[in-house]
C-alpha cells in the first residue's frame, strides 16, 4: 500500500514546468494523513457494532494529479482527485448518498498550517449494492510561489475529518 502512495505521489510530483523566467516550478506532492485516512461512522457512536454502522470508507489514493504555473508567475495551480472506497451498512437505512466530510491541509517546509479546508465528499451507491468506488470532484489549490518559495516548499495532506473516537478507533485497529 505504502508503494501505491509513493508511486502515486511521485507521478504527481513529476509535473513542473518552466516558468517565465525559465525556472521550474517544482509541484507539491500531495499525501494522504495515515490515521485519517479510514472512517467508521456508527448512527450511535457509543454502540459501535454492525448493525449500527452507516458507513465505512477508505481513502485509497489520489487520482488525476495536475499542476501548472500561473499566467503571472506568482502563483501554481494544483489539481486532483481523491479516491475513496466505501461500504454502506445496515444503519445507513435505503439512503443511497452518504456525505462524508474531507479535510485539506497546507503546510510549510517547517510544517505549520498555512491552510485548511474542509469539504464534503458525496458517495452514491448504485441499486442492489452496498459498495463503491468513486473519484472525488477535482480539488484545487492555488499557491503563492516566488524566487523565495517554491511549490516544493508546500506539503498537501488529505484525510477524512475525524471526531475524537473515529480518530481514536482508527489508532486502536492500525492500518487496514
Amino acid at each position: 500500500m505504502r508503494a501505491l502512495m509513493v508511486l502515486a505521489l511521485a507521478l504527481l510530483a513529476a509535473c513542473s514546468g518552466p516558468r517565465g523566467d525559465d525556472l521550474l516550478v517544482a509541484c507539491p506532492m500531495p499525501g494522504l494523513v495515515p490515521d485519517m485516512v479510514d472512517l467508521t461512522r456508527y448512527r450511535d457512536p457509543a454502540a459501535p457494532d454492525l448493525t449500527n454502522m452507516v458507513v465505512d470508507a477508505r481513502l485509497v489514493g489520489i487520482a488525476n494529479g495536475r499542476c501548472r504555473g500561473a499566467r503571472d508567475d506568482r502563483s501554481i495551480s494544483v489539481q486532483f482527485g481523491v479516491i475513496v472506497q466505501a461500504d454502506r451498512g445496515p444503519a445507513a437505512g435505503g439512503a443511497r448518498q452518504i456525505n462524508i466530510p474531507m479535510v485539506v491541509g497546507i503546510t510549510d517546509s517547517r510544517g505549520t498550517l498555512l491552510n485548511r479546508q474542509v469539504f464534503t465528499q458525496a458517495l452514491s451507491f448504485p441499486a442492489n449494492s452496498t459498495s463503491t468506488r468513486q473519484t472525488s470532484e477535482p480539488i484545487e489549490l492555488v499557491l503563492p510561489v516566488s524566487e523565495q518559495r517554491r511549490g516544493s516548499d508546500y506539503t498537501i495532506v488529505l484525510g477524512f475529518l475525524l471526531d475524537e473516537s473515529e480518530l481514536a478507533l482508527n489508532r486502536r485497529r492500525g492500518p487496514r
